[in-house]
């Protein structure tokens, strides 16, 4: 299986398991792992035979946007589940969210949620 590979997209919404964290909002860094047979856009070079990258950035901001939580497992499901949904080529999907602020003390940089799920059949 082939790989698209975003990294570091910046995302903002409401999530997070206190009430402060989801009225306040907050960043997170997201990257996503889209699993698809890539051979015959390798081929033709023609935007029908992929994914558009602008449309999976567009689709993902929307859903964080609409997306109020307190897990990150949540939100990172949503965001498959959306994939999945809206192109058909995508055979697996993996999402690892980054959450820099922390509700406690700063003796670690950051929580990774990474969750991978494949397309049923």
């Amino acid at each position: 299986m082939d790989h698209i590979r975003f990294k570091d997209i910046i995302i903002y919404g409401y999530f997070g398991a206190s009430e402060t964290e989801r009225q306040m909002g907050q960043r997170l860094l997201l990257d996503l792992d889209l699993r698809l047979d890539l051979s015959q856009v390798a081929a033709s070079d023609n935007l029908e035979d992929t994914v558009s990258y602008v449309s999976v950035y567009e689709l993902v901001q929307q859903i964080a946007g609409e997306t109020s939580c307190r897990m990150l497992e949540y939100l990172a499901g949503r965001i498959s589940a959306g994939l999945f949904g809206e192109f058909a080529m995508i055979e697996g999907v993996t999402v690892s969210l980054h959450k820099m602020n922390l509700p406690f003390p700063n003796n670690c940089r950051e929580i990774e949620v990474v969750v991978s799920s494949e397309r049923e059949r």
